[in-house]
């Protein structure tokens, strides 16, 4: 079926129905419905099958590790939290089999000096936490002082606990002089590993921060540091909750 017009009408007399299908009843007609034609041709293959109907492909976008690297970072955190776990359970098995915890010759634990370094390991995490906040508000300078902060407050704390270690070592708490001393360095001694490990995970991470690696957009070594120093810290009260006061 075609349309007859009167000759020197102009389309936009037609009736609306009749515009609306002119692309495909007029043959040869290419007046200013080029949209339309357009969508009859389709994408250049002529079928009408990929025409300009349907949206353009967006380019397909670029798979970001950042999701993985958290993903890992939550991974090894859990199976950390389970090492600690065994090594807590293993802590009460032991003490209850003890009617008098600590050996009466046995020296005390420094309990205030220990206290101490909780709330420099605590004051640690803090800081870590607001330089991840900092960066991600675009406050550099802010970032930087902050994680040199929680830095020197990880180092001042293995300084304070081996401090300690020595004292407890010059009154007699070995670790082969009883299962005492044993338990209380294989669990203290194995969160301070994981502290001077953590403490070299931030410097590492202020070394690449100070030569511009990381971004507001983009610092996931910072989150991944970050993560697992708050980590080492959470660990911390527990451990002083069970070994120095219970």
């Amino acid at each position: 079926m075609s349309v007859v017009t009167r000759p020197g009408a102009g389309t936009d007399l037609l009736e609306p129905e009749v515009r609306e299908r002119e692309w495909i009843r007029i043959p040869g007609f290419s007046g200013g419905n080029a949209g339309l034609d357009d969508r009859d041709k389709g994408n250049g293959g002529g079928d009408g099958r990929g025409g300009g109907d349907e949206p353009p492909e967006s380019p397909d976008a670029k798979p970001s590790g950042a999701g993985a690297n958290v993903l890992g970072m939550l991974m090894f955190i859990a199976s950390e939290a389970v090492l600690f776990l065994t090594l807590i359970v293993t802590f009460a098995v032991v003490r209850a089999g003890y009617p008098e915890w600590p050996p009466s010759d046995q020296p005390r634990l420094p309990v205030m000096m220990s206290f101490f370094n909780t709330l420099v390991l605590l004051g640690s995490g803090g800081a870590m936490f607001g330089a991840w906040r900092s960066m991600r508000r675009g406050r550099v300078q802010s970032t930087r002082r902050l994680l040199t902060a929680a830095t020197l407050l990880g180092i001042l704390f293995l300084v304070v606990q081996g401090v300690e270690w020595v004292r407890l070592i010059d009154f007699g708490l070995t670790v082969t002089r009883n299962i005492y001393g044993a338990v209380f360095y294989v669990m203290i001694g194995m969160h301070a590993l994981h502290v001077f490990i953590a403490v070299l995970g931030l410097l590492y991470v202020l070394r690449r921060f100070g030569r511009g690696a990381y971004t507001p957009g983009d610092h996931d070594g910072l989150t991944m540091g970050g993560m697992f120093w708050g980590f080492v810290v959470l660990v911390w009260p527990v451990l002083f909750v069970f070994v120095y006061l219970l």
